[in-house]
């Protein structure tokens, strides 16, 4: 398959994501070793809840979360049959995009922003900037893939270019040639796969946090070695995976009033009617005792082996990730965040690198879910406000060195 880029004709790219190598051990996260230039026709996509810090002062996290995953979902329903990379970001989410794909996730991206404002009153910025405008800057987007588990593979970026597109984005100015206008564009979403089923999950220990640190250009180290000794430190106090892992089984509990349900429904049925409406938050209810008696009873069926369900979703959550910031949602005690806290505190304070974080008694999982054998994705973030609060806290501090 070809597609043409002004006169020429260049071979396609789709296939860019689904054969890029992966890498097993997180911590090589900051090696330069494990990434590829996205192509040069490709698109990165974002999307962000504006005034978000507002809507979680009035607790509704839930909703700025879901709204970042929902934003996910529909895009990757808009590049099928292609794997492309993504990331959730707590109130936003970044996407890249094949050039065969654009019209139908612009497409998609106002669907959803009309869906934001229409089922929750709130406002999605919607965006898209050409690699080619990101190259024209010195810059790149690397992409690396962390195979977490058997079943998932978790997007990484490098290079400084998200930065710069979500700068553009995110620019105020009367005419943003960047943002997607809906006058331009037929809406269609699909957001099939989209699930908000679980209950707030406790901490297993004392809290949850939220934690994003990006490492600064310093004369004295780069930043692979900063980001190495960070990493060795955050191990040596909160330990491995399946010590600071924010999800437990035994903790997870399905949701079950329509009031918990009520993100769900808003996203999938803000096309229907009454009564369609109703129907599907009655069957979504339905579905949750079912769920909850399968997972208890240990049933198995050609397709499920819904007693592993839980282990399964565990081993297909986004905790760690990497996008020029080292993002984790861990779970730990008040005396571990003190510590690794005044660690990055000295840090900062030598030029290192700037960080931001935010903790609470529990974690947020919206999911993304294709199948319940193994086509299932679950985005963690830490309640309350999670990634945005921990990611306003950042900027605050690069603010400081400007």
């Amino acid at each position: 398959m070809c597609y043409e880029v002004g006169d020429v004709m260049t071979e396609t790219t789709e296939s860019f994501y689904a054969t890029l190598p992966g890498f097993g051990d997180f911590s090589a996260f900051a090696d330069a070793g494990g990434y590829q230039a996205l192509p040069a026709d490709w698109y990165v996509v974002i999307t962000d809840v504006i005034g978000s810090t507002q809507a979680i002062e009035q607790g509704r996290y839930k909703e700025v979360n879901a709204l970042g995953a929902a934003s996910i979902v529909a895009l990757l329903n808009a590049c099928e049959p292609f794997k492309v990379p993504f990331l959730f970001g707590g109130d936003g989410t970044t996407v890249c995009i094949p050039p065969s794909k654009k019209v139908a996730v612009e497409s998609a991206l106002v669907a959803t922003r009309n869906m934001a404002e229409a089922s929750f009153q709130l406002d999605l910025r919607v965006g898209m900037v050409p690699m080619q405008t990101i190259h024209a800057h010195g810059l790149q987007v690397l992409v690396g893939k962390h195979r977490s588990s058997a079943t998932f593979e978790q997007a990484m970026f490098s290079g400084a270019g998200l930065a710069y597109a979500e700068s553009l984005i995110k620019h105020k100015s009367a005419d943003n040639p960047w943002l997607i206008h809906t006058a331009e564009v037929v809406a269609e979403a699909d957001f099939e796969g989209f699930q908000c089923r679980w209950q707030a999950i406790p901490s297993p220990h004392e809290e949850v946090v939220a934690w994003v640190v990006r490492a600064l250009e310093h004369p004295d180290s780069a930043k692979q070695d900063i980001y190495s000794s960070l990493f060795s430190v955050f191990t040596n106090i909160y330990g491995e995976a399946e010590h600071h892992h924010p999800v437990r089984a035994e903790l997870m509990k399905l949701a079950h009033t329509f009031n918990e349900l009520s993100t769900e429904i808003g996203v999938q049925t803000t096309q229907l009617n009454a009564i369609q409406r109703l129907s599907y938050a009655v069957c979504v209810k339905f579905r949750t005792y079912i769920g909850e008696w399968l997972m208890a009873s240990d049933f198995k069926m050609a397709s499920v082996w819904w007693g592993k369900y839980k282990a399964n979703f565990i081993a297909n959550t986004d905790h760690r990730k990497f996008d020029d910031a080292l993002r984790m949602v861990v779970s730990g005690t008040v005396k571990q965040r003190d510590q690794f806290t005044a660690y990055l505190c000295s840090q900062y304070e030598k030029g290192y690198l700037v960080y931001g974080s935010h903790h609470s008694k529990s974690s947020l999982a919206t999911c993304l879910v294709r199948d319940f054998s193994h086509d299932h994705i679950h985005f963690i973030d830490a309640n309350d406000g999670g990634y945005a609060l921990a990611s306003k806290q950042l900027k605050m501090q690069l603010g400081t060195l400007k």
